[in-house]
């Protein structure tokens, strides 16, 4: 790597990293109050703590494409102000060089978040919900993909997908004998839907196990089995924003199949890969105001103008994603067109200033 490279990425990096850590710490500020006022004699102080710091990867996930631009923009704005981007071109380095190694960094950033957002935020997700959730009943325990298991009495129920709190899928409930002398029977649901009253299970196949034979039944409907209160699954119903892609992708074909409307988590599947190009499109935004003349205000101004347009980008982002749920655009759509957008605008910007 050439030097000029290494001064420019550090000085990116620099910045980053302390607009990174200001939206951070502020936003874990909030929830720690938010958290310290739901604390009892169950919930301690230092057990909120505990769950903050499970919570810290989607924090540093979801404020990562602000904190580039932020961080590019004071970063690289100490640069301009101390005129060392003159010195470069008066040097011989130009406007597309100097855009050209940023850009390579984005490249890398975009790739990293990409790999912190498929597999470090679900994982710490999965264990601050788990936290929690034997917090407030010991006998829960979830694992991956949205599923849990429940202690209930005599019976260990296992639900594959936790899709709401009224709605799970592939359920398989083992029902031990009075004395826990073994498995009295086993009933597996492929679906179940929370009532006003009850439950109804939907292709119940149930195994009950005698002395000396096996007894098998199937039906369609069944609605009198013993399961757990829909209030316990609040705890395992996931945001769907913390889900990878992998999981999403598995909801979404579940979904399909059984006919059930799947735009909200396709728009939230595509998002997934819509991020790491927002990273790309804060750095380029972020270069015509660095390489904007002084006749046209400092280089404070400029900083703040930028971070105006960023904001306008984030709220662009955010109204394409609602309007395409509310109006039924393509998911597709409605994840990458903002960024399409303010990309074309910034490489325009960018080819106006070299």
């Amino acid at each position: 790597m050439k030097i000029l490279d290494r001064y420019l990425w550090s000085s990116t990096i620099q910045g980053i990293l302390i607009a990174w850590l200001a939206l951070v710490i502020l936003d874990t500020f909030f929830a720690f109050i938010n958290e310290a006022g739901k604390t009892n004699a169950l919930y301690t102080t230092m057990q909120a703590i505990i769950y903050l710091i499970y919570t810290l990867p989607a924090s540093f996930y979801e404020f990562f494409p602000t904190s580039v631009l932020i961080g590019t923009l004071l970063g690289l704005g100490n640069l301009a102000a101390n005129s060392e981007f003159i010195a470069m071109r008066a040097a011989g380095v130009s406007i597309g060089n100097i855009v050209s190694s940023v850009i390579k960094l984005g490249a890398l950033l975009a790739i990293g978040i990409f790999v912190v957002g498929e597999w470090l935020v679900p994982a710490s997700d999965l264990h601050a919900r788990n936290f929690k959730a034997q917090l407030k009943n010991k006998n829960i325990v979830l694992v991956d993909d949205s599923g849990l298991w429940v202690k209930e009495k005599r019976s260990i129920i296992k639900i594959g997908k936790v899709l709401s709190s009224t709605q799970v899928s592939d359920v398989s409930i083992y029902s031990f004998k009075e004395d826990h002398s073994g498995l009295e029977t086993l009933t597996s649901v492929k679906n179940a839907k929370a009532n006003d009253k009850n439950w109804d299970f939907y292709q119940v196949s149930t195994t009950k196990f005698e002395d000396n034979h096996v007894l098998k039944t199937s039906n369609e409907l069944e609605t009198d089995i013993a399961f757990i209160d829909p209030k316990v699954l609040d705890v395992a119903n996931t945001d769907p924003n913390q889900l990878s892609s992998s999981a999403l992708s598995k909801i979404i074909e579940y979904q399909k199949q059984n006919a059930i409307k799947t735009d909200k988590y396709e728009l939230i599947y595509w998002k997934r890969f819509s991020i790491p190009l927002s990273t790309l499109v804060m750095l380029i935004l972020a270069m015509p105001f660095l390489f904007s003349s002084n006749r046209g205000g400092g280089i404070g101004q400029r900083i703040f103008v930028g971070i105006l347009v960023g904001i306008i980008f984030y709220l662009a982002n955010r109204t394409a994603n609602e309007l395409g749920a509310v109006y039924g655009f393509s998911p597709l759509v409605s994840a990458f067109l903002p960024s399409i957008i303010f990309l074309f605008i910034g490489l325009l910007a960018i080819s106006r200033k070299t």
